[in-house]
């Protein structure tokens, strides 16, 4: 099993919530470290940065849910232009920390995006 941390689509009430059904949702509470871009092309994208807050749920997922999340997102290990890397990064809690994986946006997906100041892509949809 594996733990990922969600931020936009895949989201609770988000437009791709179902590649997570009868996924465990561990923590719908939860943030990490980043700056969360809105990209222009309908989905969020992370850039790493020590101060901001990006807000988002934490599932997990067994490695068929994986492997179909990872096509969504644009990953592929080892391959050099993927959208999105997979890495392990530290996660906040009510109850702690996790080291879970997040999707982070490489380059091109911040060519002309917008920072979302909240850091909650829901909350931005909603014009909050």
């Amino acid at each position: 099993m594996h733990k990922v941390f969600v931020y936009g689509t895949l989201r609770k009430g988000g437009t791709n919530e179902h590649y997570l059904k009868g996924a465990s949702c561990i923590s719908n509470q939860c943030w990490t470290f980043g700056e969360l871009h809105d990209t222009g092309f309908g989905y969020p994208a992370i850039k790493q940065h020590p101060s901001f807050k990006v807000f988002g749920e934490i599932y997990e997922i067994d490695d068929e849910q994986l492997k179909l999340v990872d096509e969504l997102e644009d990953y592929e290990e080892g391959r050099e232009n993927n959208l999105y890397d997979r890495i392990k990064m530290t996660v906040y809690t009510n109850e702690g920390e996790e080291e879970v994986f997040v999707y982070l946006g490489r380059n091109q997906l911040f060519e002309k995006s917008c920072l979302v100041e909240s850091g909650d892509w829901l909350k931005y949809l909603l014009g909050e």
